[in-house]
């Protein structure tokens, strides 16, 4: 069975490319690997927490989850508000959803917020786990 490590890299892995992705101006597939770094990361809590995975895309019905364990993910409401509708905003070309830099710039933002708030509850002191990542 995949450990919360495993999530949480593959999690850090689209967060990677998201960033790769900025300076070449691919706004669209980066928004998406934002909220994929995000969904990926919840799910990793899920698994630390030996619960069940959801099979949602939701942001908002994961951090629904999250809240049951820990009210301090309301912290994180804001970012998980701006990357929900990345799973499926930018996909397909509409007049008026096409992504710019400030776009990108604050999906990264908000997906950074998600990682970092997670990975510090995971590597709490009571949790007797390390940080694996240095975000």
């Amino acid at each position: 069975m995949l450990g919360h490590e495993d999530w949480l890299k593959i999690a850090q892995d689209d967060l990677s490319v998201a960033k790769i992705l900025l300076p070449q101006g691919l706004f669209s597939p980066l928004t998406y690997h934002c909220q994929q770094a995000a969904e990926k990361t919840l799910k990793g809590y899920f698994v630390f927490k030996n619960q069940p995975l959801i099979k949602t895309h939701d942001l908002y019905k994961l951090l629904e989850v999250c809240l049951i364990f820990d009210k301090d993910f309301e912290k994180i409401f804001q970012a998980i508000r701006v990357l929900n509708p990345y799973a499926t905003k930018f996909r397909y070309p509409t007049e008026y959803d096409i992504p710019d830099v400030s776009d990108a710039e604050i999906a990264i933002k908000s997906a950074q917020i998600i990682m970092k708030f997670v990975l510090k509850k995971i590597a709490e002191p009571d949790t007797k786990q390390k940080d694996i990542f240095n975000v």
